[in-house]
């Protein structure tokens, strides 16, 4: 099959509608009703099949078998009107009309725990899910009923990336479902221009879900590449609040897109789209007022948008949630909310921006939600995008609403939204802060009275504290539920039991690998009962799903030290440091663990670094391993000659000793990198003068650091042409004597030794002055 015939079979059954312009209307329309969705819903014809094989999957699959290619055209398009419902009734709204709800109420269909059918890795979808039967139903055809593989590919891949949101818990299953259709995606079809970067979209959605940032990001640069679209922050003049009058830099996004053959470039039209609620704020601007033109970026298309989208929640991943991240997503948000979009863009980009200004985000989470039960956008404009914007539940955004409402004190309406969705957890914080917590447990009984379940259990557990809950929806679960053991666990934790909640967490995780939390708590508790190969299998593996969290790499570096992997324990340092750039303690560590490997330009970074932020830091340990290896040149840990560092090690200690002039031993350091003999004996006097000062020779070792010094300066004037008249003789000359007097005071045992070889110099030194001065008499 060629190209232009793929590309007309993937416009027939993907459903997607980047062209919204107003020459694009008619055409549209056409798709709509094409799509007569709720005739297909309702039509008894079509879930006869399905109603007699009890929606059991082998059968279906050799039934679909059987049909002709024609028939299992029309088989397709509704599997893909059922997930286009499924959509439509949990992620877009509006709701179904009333034939379509009461059609799908019968008997026939309540009968069956679709739920159950749906349930993963003993992890069940969440309770507020409407109709399951349409998303069983989209994903038994997808899997059997195949027209064209690519196309069935595609649209199984939507059906795993929808059912993943409707779970509580990432799911391993569903996870290395997506792997294997992605693999066979890459190895049997060869997507080109437009189709190729939507898929790309698509699948970088998906990964973001499961938090694979790497992959992701592989497929947001391909789409980037075949679109043409190039951006970068750069910094513009302009103004942030209202009684600014000088205009200062702000940060940008400046985007240019290049012409491709073959990419098609139609801007998004005008849409009923929900509204973008002003800041009001008495200080901050709605948006950044430019000076030069901020908006010299060209209208986006809607894909262009989407890849906006996506890049905005990979960032979120994949940064750390500071200052700095949330003033680098903004204008990524402001680019896409600036220009027509779609519903589902609109939708997502709002909530995304809903995470910085609590007020306007109450208002703006209350106006995206009322649009979800409006009749305007058409649903199909809503669902369009639905699969390449990360769109969330209603019940997710309700969630986030009634998060907001906690974070500004106001419990009872979170509480009542919580109620609502049943979120349980949440509920039982909410009583708990209403010093009600009694009440949560009685709620929670209820539920379980009505219907028992492994979550309600645990649940029960938390607002009870009663370990025996979590034992019974263990036994329940017949030892299959990683939230059973994860509980289990964390009531332990909590308490501080850390050598009990191990073992509750190492069961979880081994049932279900993709739980981020615990892997954290894992290691943690394993750190504090110093169980270090443990604590570090489970930083790494939250590292993998988290790779934003500083604690975890710094702390992974401390088992891997513990452990005696330094090398790893170098790279989790680094790792810590893109997290946190100006946690001192951190870049101690990598200062101290380089020069474990002998990486010496780390530890030349490092010490600057700390010198930064600190102003005053010094470890002569440090600074010592570093010169002698310079000085030797002593091979590095990549192999390569370490005297290369020569001049960036003299830059190091000049900033050194400028910040502690009176450090002898920091001088003594220096001199062994000076370029000449003079340099050299002057700064083995600045550390004779940093020793001996007042009481110096009080203490035996500063004696002998003191006669070692003298030992040095001694051997400079004995092995190096200096003539008698030159004033570093006699500066030398009275360094020693001086030194050897003082100590000779003290007769140090310790000393003794040392000062009969600094006198025998000092004998030699009077000596070649006597011979030098009689030479000159007699000449």
């Amino acid at each position: 099959m060629n190209m232009s015939d793929i590309g007309k079979l993937l416009s027939d059954y993907l459903i997607t509608f980047d062209n919204l312009s107003k020459d694009g209307e008619k055409k549209v329309e056409e798709e709509k009703n094409q799509w007569d969705l709720n005739s297909l819903i309702v039509c008894e014809e079509n879930w006869k099949i399905f109603i007699t094989a009890s929606f059991e999957s082998n059968q279906l699959k050799a039934h679909f078998a059987t049909k002709p290619e024609e028939e299992r055209a029309k088989i397709f398009k509704f599997g893909v009107a059922c997930i286009i419902c499924f959509v439509r009734c949990n992620f877009t709204g509006p709701d179904f009309d009333k034939e379509t709800e009461e059609f799908l109420n019968q008997e026939k269909f309540t009968s069956m725990t679709f739920n159950k059918l749906l349930s993963v890795n003993n992890e069940d979808i969440n309770i507020n899910t409407k109709f399951p039967v349409l998303l069983v139903t989209a994903k038994y055809i997808f899997e059997g009923c195949s027209i064209n593989s690519m196309v069935n590919n595609w649209w199984y891949w939507r059906s795993i990336l929808i059912h993943q949101q409707i779970l509580d818990e990432l799911s391993p299953t569903l996870l290395s479902d997506a792997d294997r259709l992605y693999k066979h995606f890459q190895v049997n079809f060869n997507l080109k221009g437009t189709l190729k970067a939507v898929h790309d979209v698509e699948v970088a959605q998906l990964y973001l879900l499961f938090r694979n940032v790497s992959k992701a990001k592989e497929h947001i640069l391909s789409a980037s590449e075949i679109l043409g679209v190039h951006y970068n922050l750069v910094g513009i003049m302009g103004k942030r609040t209202k009684h600014q009058t000088k205009d200062l830099p702000q940060l940008a996004l400046n985007v240019t897109v290049d012409e491709k053959p073959g990419i098609e470039r139609i801007e998004v039209g005008e849409l009923d789209v929900p509204k973008n609620i002003p800041l009001n704020d008495d200080v901050l601007l709605n948006s950044i007022e430019f000076t030069t033109s901020g908006d010299e970026n060209i209208a986006n298309t809607n894909l262009e948008q989407k890849l906006f989208v996506t890049i905005v929640q990979e960032m979120l991943i994949a940064k750390p949630q500071d200052e700095l991240q949330t003033e680098e997503l903004q204008p990524f948000i402001d680019l896409i909310l600036n220009q027509h979009n779609t519903y589902s863009v609109r939708v997502v980009t709002l909530l995304l921006r809903c995470r910085r200004t609590v007020e306007r985000s109450l208002s703006q989470c209350e106006e995206v939600i009322n649009s979800f039960g409006r009749d305007s956008p058409h649903y199909l404009d809503r669902m369009a995008d639905a699969f390449d914007t990360g769109m969330q539940p209603i019940w997710k955004v309700e969630s986030q609403h009634a998060d907001l409402l906690l974070n500004v004190g106001l419990v009872k309406n979170a509480l009542d939204v919580y109620l609502k969705i049943r979120l349980w957890e949440e509920v039982i914080v909410c009583y708990t802060i209403l010093k009600m917590r009694q009440k949560s447990a009685e709620v929670i009984q209820e539920q379980l009275n009505a219907n028992p379940s492994v979550k309600l259990w645990c649940l029960l557990g938390d607002a009870t504290d009663d370990v025996a809950c979590y034992e019974k929806a263990w036994e329940l679960s017949k030892k299959r539920s990683h939230r059973a053991q994860r509980q289990w666990g964390n009531y332990l934790f909590t308490r501080k039991q850390y050598d009990e909640c191990i073992p509750h967490f190492e069961k979880s995780v081994s049932i279900n690998p993709l739980q981020s939390s615990v892997w954290f708590r894992l290691g943690y508790a394993a750190l504090q009962v110093e169980n270090w190969q443990t604590a570090a299998t489970a930083y790494r593996r939250y590292t993998c799903l988290e790779p934003d969290g500083f604690e975890a790499w710094n702390n992974l570096a401390q088992a891997y030290i513990k452990i005696g992997n330094k090398r790893n324990a170098h790279q989790a340092i680094l790792e810590a440091l893109k997290c946190n750039f100006d946690n001192w303690k951190v870049w101690e560590n990598l200062l101290v663990v380089s020069c474990d490997i002998s990486n010496f330009s780390d530890v030349i970074r490092a010490y600057h670094r700390l010198l930064d932020l600190k102003d005053k830091y010094l470890n002569v340990e440090v600074l010592n391993v570093l010169i002698y290896n310079v000085c030797n040149d002593i091979n590095d840990c990549e192999g390569q000659s370490s005297h290369r560092f020569l001049q960036k090690t003299r830059e190091l200690l000049g900033r050194v000793t400028a910040i502690y002039p009176g450090e002898g031993y920091v001088w003594e350091l220096y001199a062994n990198l000076a370029p000449a003999m003079l340099l050299r004996a002057q700064r083995l006097q600045r550390a004779y003068r940093g020793y001996t000062q007042s009481g110096w020779d009080k203490n035996p070792a500063t004696c002998q650091q003191v006669l070692y010094v003298c030992v040095k300066l001694a051997e400079i004037v004995l092995e190096n042409e200096i003539s008698a008249k030159d004033t570093l003789i006699n500066s030398i000359r009275l360094n020693l004597s001086s030194a050897v007097a003082a100590i000779k005071k003290q007769d140090w045992e310790e000393t003794r030794e040392l000062v009969d070889q600094v006198s025998a110099q000092l004998e030699k030194i009077i000596e070649k002055i006597k011979s030098d001065g009689s030479k000159t008499n007699s000449t």
